[in-house]
């Protein structure tokens, strides 16, 4: 999978700029605060519709404008496709597919992108939700049913929540498909977890030179740690509703389900939250993106496009010198620096400077 060129039009901090790019690397590099990470973003929207930083659309258009394009041009399997997603302030976002008017999923299905940012720290330091929504985002680029049960448990977890609000009487009419969503979803996410800890382990050790790294999936429905009864699992699920229902009640609000899951991390044997460093957090968190790379080239048969933010930035230059190592087998990638590019990932490469809004290819 290739992005051959990227149209922006009221994005950001960009009034209106197209580039062409390489196949292999490409390096954004400039003055803090240039747009760097702004381009990094566009091509996360292109591919999958959102943004990677959980931006709201009405956000990223450019201050003065009402809305922004971003357009481009894939090839995937020597195939070529022209992708674009406009957004006008108050009103909906249309995505287009060689010109037709596809659905936001359709995006999921057949593109495929990974992207690493010094904010990533906050999947290890940061509340649950964070760690939730690293699962939902890349879970979601590999399994289109997990995408599918994702909206369908959000869709009945809101009207579980608006009948808990309004003097609720008698069972609750949305418990049976809240569990039988929510399992599903529990399942995808033991599975995913699982697979890509063991990848994660390696390369934090490789990058670290050694240090211990764990991942663990800790759902809020209790399962057995060794070897999982799904069906068991559903039995619990039941009972926990059961325990939590006046509570629910009395608070208005579902505390039981997917929604609540927690994913523990460990460095050195001790919690990533409390006891990380900001080196090791950024290394952590590198290791979690490398690892769901992986997953996602073995899973879909192609590398997804690499976004890589300030992704030396924080790190020492020896975990700079392993991580660079560490690269190997990447398709296209896309490199923000605000200082040199290593030697390593500047031969060959396209560098673009960014200055003021604007792109100078050098």
């Amino acid at each position: 999978m290739v992005i051959q060129t990227l149209n922006i039009v009221s994005f950001r901090n960009f009034e209106s700029i197209s580039m062409s790019f390489g196949h292999e690397t490409n390096v954004f590099f400039g003055d803090n605060g240039s747009g760097k990470t702004n381009l990094l973003e566009a091509i996360f929207v292109l591919l999958l519709g959102r943004s990677p930083r959980g931006a709201q659309d009405a956000i990223m258009v450019r201050d003065g404008d009402d809305v922004y394009r971003i357009g481009g041009n894939l090839l995937i399997d020597d195939s070529k496709r022209e992708l674009a997603i406009a957004y006008q302030r108050g009103g909906r976002k249309k995505i287009t597919e060689d010109n037709a008017t596809i659905r936001i999923s359709e995006l999921y299905k057949h593109n495929s992108v990974v992207s690493t940012a010094p904010e990533d720290s906050q999947i290890l330091s940061g509340p649950p939700s964070k760690r939730r929504e690293f699962v939902n985002v890349y879970l979601a680029q590999a399994s289109v049913k997990y995408l599918s049960d994702m909206s369908d448990y959000t869709r009945v977890l809101a009207q579980k929540n608006a009948f808990l609000k309004n003097d609720p009487r008698g069972e609750c009419p949305f418990d049976e498909l809240l569990v039988h969503h929510g399992v599903q979803i529990m399942k995808a996410r033991s599975d995913f977890l699982d697979t890509i800890a063991s990848s994660a382990q390696e390369y934090y050790t490789r990058i670290s030179g050694g240090q211990d790294f764990a991942v663990r999936y800790c759902p809020s429905v209790p399962v057995e740690e060794d070897g999982i009864d799904w069906q068991g699992v559903e039995r619990r699920f039941h009972e926990k509703l059961e325990q939590y229902r006046s509570r629910e009640i009395m608070v208005g609000r579902s505390f039981v389900g997917p929604h609540r899951d927690e994913v523990d991390i460990f460095i050195r044997n001790l919690p990533a939250r409390s006891h990380g460093s900001q080196g090791e957090l950024r290394t952590a968190a590198i290791a979690l993106k490398l690892a769901v790379f992986d997953y996602l080239k073995k899973i879909r048969r192609t590398a997804p496009i690499l976004l890589l933010d300030e992704i030396f930035a924080e790190l020492d230059p020896k975990r700079q010198e392993m991580l660079i190592d560490a690269f190997g087998g990447f398709g296209q990638l896309f490199l923000t620096t605000a200082s040199h590019v290593p030697s390593a990932l500047s031969v060959g490469s396209h560098n673009f400077r960014i200055k003021n809004g604007k792109v100078f290819q050098e």
